[in-house]
């Protein structure tokens, strides 16, 4: 009975007003906001206190070592060619079969690696973005075209190849394994799937022969790269092997 009387309630206010309800006035007023200035919650800092030092020793587990400061530049430089190794290795493994060449977005290296101590923070700091590991299959003059469009601008990042440039245009390739740029042959090549979807405007590449998703992140590749080299017991030298030159 009271779900009645409820219900005919509601119709009366209803019928008191016909039109409905409309804004008549507002006003507005500025909140600041200042984590510095505000008082810390013990409470949810006691609850968060375990898993920030979980992430904590996760970050800062030592992977391996460097002799100096590793660092990114144009046309070539220390950490394009070691990442694009590094890549290319762990590609390689995960996909069990070899691959022509790796490819890393200039742009998407986000950080220097440190002179002294290489952790898993660092790795994040280099590469934050979760960016999962493809391989694609291009003919010979996709692979040029791909080449060329990061040549030009001197952001070619490479594992696998040599070559030269001039006025954006990439030539004299030659490859580690010894193959040889052909327009007609297939190759194979690691990079990223945001480069792979057309990112950084190679929408051509969605037109690939194939594309095969690893599902393995560029970043844990990095990772598990620099862990095994660690257990080497050798540090990390920083050198520039030329592999992108400009003439």
């Amino acid at each position: 009975m009271k779900k009645y009387a409820y219900l005919l309630l509601l119709g009366a206010l209803a019928a008191c007003q016909p039109g409905g309800y409309h804004l008549t006035n507002r006003t507005a007023q500025r909140i600041g906001v200042d984590s510095m200035a505000a008082p810390a919650d013990s409470s949810v800092a006691r609850f968060l206190q375990p898993y920030r030092e979980g992430l904590n020793r996760s970050m800062n587990e030592v992977l391996t070592h460097s002799t100096g400061r590793i660092e990114k530049g144009q046309p070539d430089a220390p950490l394009n060619d070691l990442l694009c190794d590094a890549l290319l290795k762990e590609a390689q493994l995960r996909y069990g079969k070899p691959i022509d060449m790796s490819h890393l977005n200039y742009g998407g290296i986000r950080n220097n690696l440190p002179d002294g101590d290489i952790t898993t923070g660092s790795i994040f700091e280099v590469m934050p973005f979760d960016n999962q590991l493809v391989v694609l299959t291009l003919r010979g003059d996709m692979l040029q075209q791909l080449l060329d469009h990061f040549a030009n601008g001197d952001k070619l990042v490479v594992g696998g190849i040599r070559a030269k440039v001039h006025a954006g245009h990439a030539h004299d390739v030659t490859f580690a394994n010894g193959r040889t740029l052909q327009p007609t042959e297939l190759y194979t090549v690691a990079m990223s799937d945001y480069i792979a979807d057309g990112g950084d405007n190679a929408g051509f590449l969605k037109n690939a022969v194939k594309r095969e998703t690893l599902t393995y992140l560029i970043r844990d590749a990095l990772l598990d790269y620099f862990r095994q080299q660690g257990k080497t017991g050798q540090p990390i030298t920083p050198l520039s092997d030329g592999r992108i030159s400009l003439d």
